[in-house]
C-alpha cells in the first residue's frame, strides 16, 4: 500500500511538472502575435480597410440590376370634360401594369460620368367608364450618358481615399505588431525581473537561516550576547516576509502576462531567459533618420495632409460654375399585340445641357472652405510637430541606452565585490571578529547590489526594445 501511494504521489508531481509551460521571450512574442487581443483587433481593422478598397474598386465596374413591378395598380376618380354634357365630370379610371426593367450602369472614372443601358418591357390593362378595358404593350431600349463638367471628380477622390486608408491600415498593423512585441518584451522582462528578485530574496532567506543557526550555536556556547542572536532572528523574519511579498508580486505579474499574450489564466507558466550584456553602438543621426522614414504615425500624418487637401478641393467645388450634360438615345414601340412590340421600332433621342451658376449663399460655402483650409493647415502643423517629437524621442532613447550601458558595467562589478565582501565577513563572523549587525549590513549591501545590477540590465534591454519600436528596426 505504501508503494502504491508513493507511485501515485510521484505520478501527480510528474504531471504537474509536465503541465507547466516554460516560455522564452521569443515564444511569448510568437504566441502574442497569433492570439492576443491587440493583434486580432489590428487584423480586423486591416481586413476592414482592404474590403473597403475592394468595394471602392468594384464600385467602378459595371453594375447590373433587374427591377420588376408585379403588379403596379391604381384606381382613382379623374376629372374629364364630357362633350355630351359640356362640363367637367368625374369618372373612374385605373390601370394594372406588369413591368420589368434592366439597368446596366458603368461609372467613368476618368471623367466622373456614368453611362447606362436601360431596357424595359411592360403590359398594361387600362379601364375607364368611357372606354371599358384596353390592353397594350410597350418595349424600350436606350443608352444614356450623364456627364458633369467643370466639377470636382468625386469618383477619383473616393478611390484615392480608399487607397490612402488601406495604406494607413497596413502601417497601423505594422505599428500594432511592433507595439505588441514591445509590450510583450517589457512585460516578460518585468516578470523575469520579479522572478530573479524572488530568487535573490530566497537566497537571502537561506543565508539568514545559516547566519541565525551559527549565531544560535555561538549564543548557546556563550560566545556572543543574546541581542546579536536576536538581531539575526529579526533579519530572518524580515527576509521571509519579503519573500512572501516577492512571490505574490510574481504571481500577479504572471497573470497580467497571460492576459497580454492571450493564454488562459488557469495555465501554469514560467519564464526563462539568458540575459547577456552585449552593448550596442547606436548612431544617433542614423536612428533619427530611420525613425522618420519608418514611423507609421508620421506617414499617416502625411496622408492626413493629402486627405485634408482633398477635402478643401471638394468643399470649394460646391460653389463653382457647373455644367451637366445628359444625352439619351433609344428605340421603343407600343402596340396592342405583344409580339409586335419587338419590330419596327421608333427611335427617340434627347440632349440636355444644364448650367448651374452659384450667385449668393450668404457666405456659407466660403466659411466651409475656410474651415477645411484650417483643417489642412492643422494637418501640416501636426506633421511638423510630430517629426520634431520623434527626433526628441530618439535622442532620449539613445541617451537612455548609453546611460544603461554605463550602469550595467559599473553595477556588475559591484556585485562581484559585494559577494567577496560577504563571504569574507561571514567567515569573520564565524570567527568572532565582527558582530551580527556588521554581517547584516554587509548582506544587505549584497542584496542591493544584485538587485541594482539586475535592474540596470532590465533597463538596458527595455531601452533597446523601445528604440526598436520607435525606429521599426532590430538592433539585437
Amino acid at each position: 500500500m505504501r508503494y502504491a501511494l508513493l507511485a501515485l504521489l510521484l505520478f501527480v508531481c510528474t504531471s504537474n511538472i509536465k503541465a507547466q509551460n516554460v516560455l522564452s521571450l521569443e515564444e511569448s512574442i510568437s504566441l502574442a502575435l497569433r492570439q492576443s487581443y491587440s493583434i486580432q483587433e489590428a487584423e480586423y481593422s486591416l481586413t476592414s480597410s482592404r474590403k473597403n478598397l475592394e468595394a471602392a474598386k468594384l464600385g467602378l465596374m459595371s453594375s447590373v440590376r433587374f427591377e420588376f413591378d408585379v403588379p403596379r395598380y391604381s384606381l382613382q376618380l379623374s376629372s374629364q370634360f364630357n362633350p355630351s354634357t359640356g362640363s367637367e365630370e368625374f369618372f373612374k379610371t385605373g390601370n394594372t401594369t406588369v413591368e420589368g426593367r434592366l439597368l446596366i450602369s458603368q461609372p467613368l472614372l476618368f471623367s466622373n460620368g456614368t453611362i447606362s443601358l436601360i431596357g424595359s418591357l411592360f403590359g398594361r390593362d387600362q379601364y375607364s367608364d368611357f372606354a371599358g378595358t384596353n390592353r397594350d404593350y410597350f418595349s424600350n431600349l436606350s443608352i444614356r450618358l450623364n456627364q458633369p463638367l467643370f466639377v470636382f471628380n468625386s469618383q477619383k477622390a473616393s478611390l484615392e481615399k480608399a487607397e490612402i486608408n488601406l495604406d494607413r491600415a497596413e502601417r497601423n498593423y505594422s505599428k500594432a505588431e511592433r507595439g505588441i512585441i514591445y509590450n510583450v518584451t517589457a512585460s516578460f522582462l518585468r516578470l523575469y525581473q520579479s522572478k530573479k528578485r524572488m530568487e535573490i530574496t530566497r537566497e537571502r532567506v537561506k543565508q539568514n537561516e545559516e547566519s541565525f543557526e551559527t549565531a544560535s550555536n555561538k549564543f548557546k556556547a556563550g560566545l556572543i550576547a543574546e541581542v546579536e542572536a536576536m538581531q539575526l532572528e529579526v533579519d530572518l523574519a524580515s527576509s521571509r516576509n519579503e519573500l512572501l511579498d516577492a512571490e505574490r508580486n510574481f504571481e500577479k505579474l504572471k497573470n497580467e502576462f497571460k492576459l497580454l499574450i492571450g493564454i488562459d489564466l488557469g495555465e501554469n507558466i514560467d519564464v526563462t531567459a539568458e540575459l547577456k550584456f552585449n552593448p550596442i553602438d547606436v548612431n544617433l543621426e542614423e536612428a533619427i533618420n530611420t525613425a522618420i522614414a519608418n514611423q507609421p504615425d508620421l506617414q499617416n500624418a502625411k496622408d492626413e495632409i493629402r486627405l485634408s487637401e482633398i477635402s478643401v478641393e471638394e468643399v470649394d467645388a460646391q460653389s463653382t460654375f457647373r455644367a451637366d450634360l445628359s444625352a439619351n438615345y433609344g428605340i421603343n414601340k407600343n402596340d396592342d399585340r405583344f409580339k409586335d412590340v419587338f419590330s419596327n421600332f421608333l427611335d427617340n433621342r434627347s440632349v440636355v445641357m444644364t448650367l448651374s451658376i452659384p450667385v449668393w449663399d450668404w457666405g456659407k460655402n466660403r466659411t466651409e472652405v475656410q474651415a477645411a483650409e484650417a483643417g489642412y493647415k492643422s494637418s501640416k502643423l501636426n506633421f511638423r510637430n510630430l517629426k520634431e517629437s520623434i527626433r526628441n524621442e530618439i535622442i532620449s532613447s539613445v541617451n537612455r541606452i548609453n546611460t544603461a550601458i554605463s550602469r550595467v558595467d559599473v553595477l556588475s562589478k559591484s556585485v562581484e565585490v559585494a559577494e567577496k565582501s560577504y563571504n569574507i565577513s561571514l567567515e569573520r563572523f564565524k570567527s568572532g571578529t565582527i558582530t551580527s549587525f556588521d554581517l547584516s549590513q554587509i548582506q544587505l549591501r549584497l542584496v542591493e547590489a544584485k538587485q541594482s545590477s539586475l535592474n540596470a540590465l532590465i533597463d538596458y534591454e527595455l531601452a533597446i526594445a523601445e528604440l526598436e519600436r520607435k525606429t521599426m528596426r532590430d538592433y539585437h
